[in-house]
């Protein structure tokens, strides 16, 4: 049986091991995850009696794929469709309706966070959770007794951050952000060539930072839409979100909670400021933005995005075409940072897998 490692449980890792757990069962395909959650940035947190979504704010479905996924594939009991529309804001604080044809595509949120898309495209798989990989070393068959022998001369054997061996697969699927796939091809034992080749792609794919501030108040805040996002990219808030909006449970009966995500140059600049620092900043913002008195929230609770959003992308040709039996995918190979576009290009990576361990 050929086998397979993922480094990364994200959308991209998940998508990937599930495509290939249906059409190639006989691939033993393990995850290895280096956090406990699962799902990477659609991630979910609990506070005081409110349930808020600090990072992937919806869960798009655009396409019919992405729509059976959500809707067929995947339990849909606790999954809801947002329908009010999102809203756009400029500079100078005016805000004005949304692109129509944006908000007809359909906007998914689950009831108890969105943390739960990435426990339900877990479910059955593999996943080995807080195993950081680090490196990868070429073994062939005659390795020797270092590490459990393998059907391919191709193999990898899987290091942690102190060299020791964690497991081994025939091919392996990065999915984790651009720069972190760089650091651990950089510290693995590949070919010159291969090895030069994915970290000259790998670079082009950088990530914006993001500070996501959640602000909970004791009373109801109404509008008409469900989120503002900055259309021109010119102020210091990019996406304010009424995470009330998804759904009474979210929050305790007769409070708001709104989730304030800052742009990247606001971000990198105050990235080290805790969120007592820049809690009141931001809730003057907030007033400002929403035309209320929002200055005194219950409480803010700040999440930091080291790679929040792609900026830039990297060819997914090139770095699932070098014949190494290592594979890429992730929002670093669309250049945006969505649930469903990270979702395809597993998928994708998937079929490029099953190719090359067939013909192995």
């Amino acid at each position: 049986m050929s086998s397979l490692a993922i480094i990364g449980a994200g959308a991209a890792g998940l998508a990937a091991a599930r495509a290939l757990r249906e059409a190639r069962p006989d691939i033993a395909v393990t995850i290895y995850e280096k956090s406990r959650g699962l799902g990477g940035r659609a991630a979910t947190r609990r506070r005081e009696g409110f349930t808020f979504d600090h990072g992937a704010q919806v869960i798009k479905a655009p396409t019919p794929e992405a729509e059976r996924l959500l809707r067929e594939e995947l339990p849909a009991a606790d999954l809801r469709r947002i329908e009010p529309p999102v809203w756009v804001f400029d500079q100078s604080g005016a805000v004005a309706p949304g692109d129509p044809s944006l908000n007809a595509e359909p906007s998914y949120c689950y009831r108890d966070g969105n943390s739960r898309l990435g426990k339900l495209m877990a479910e059955g798989l593999d996943v080995r959770r807080e195993v950081r990989v680090a490196a990868l070393g070429r073994k062939t068959k005659d390795a020797g007794p270092a590490a459990p022998a393998s059907a391919s001369p191709w193999a990898y054997d899987l290091r942690d951050t102190d060299g020791r061996h964690i497991g081994a697969a025939d091919a392996v699927l990065l999915t984790a952000p651009a720069g972190q796939s760089a650091e651990i091809v950089a510290a693995s034992e590949l070919d010159p060539g291969v090895g030069s080749a994915l970290a000259t792609e790998l670079a082009k794919g950088g990530y914006r930072r993001c500070i996501s501030l959640a602000l909970a108040y004791d009373r109801p805040i109404e509008r008409p839409y469900y989120a503002l996002v900055n259309a021109d990219r010119a102020h210091p808030i990019a996406w304010l979100g009424l995470e009330h909006a998804k759904g009474a449970e979210r929050v305790p009966p007769g409070h708001s909670l709104l989730i304030a995500q800052m742009a990247a140059r606001w971000s990198l600049e105050r990235w080290g400021d805790p969120a007592d620092v820049i809690g009141p900043e931001v809730a003057e913002l907030v007033s400002e933005l929403l035309g209320e008195d929002l200055r005194r929230p219950l409480w803010w609770d700040r999440q930091g995005w080291r790679y929040a959003l792609p900026d830039g992308r990297c060819d997914f040709e090139a770095l699932n075409g070098t014949g190494s039996g290592l594979f890429f995918a992730g929002d670093f190979t669309t250049g945006l940072g969505r649930v469903h576009l990270a979702v395809e290009s597993g998928r994708r990576a998937a079929e490029r897998i099953a190719a090359f361990l067939t013909l192995a």
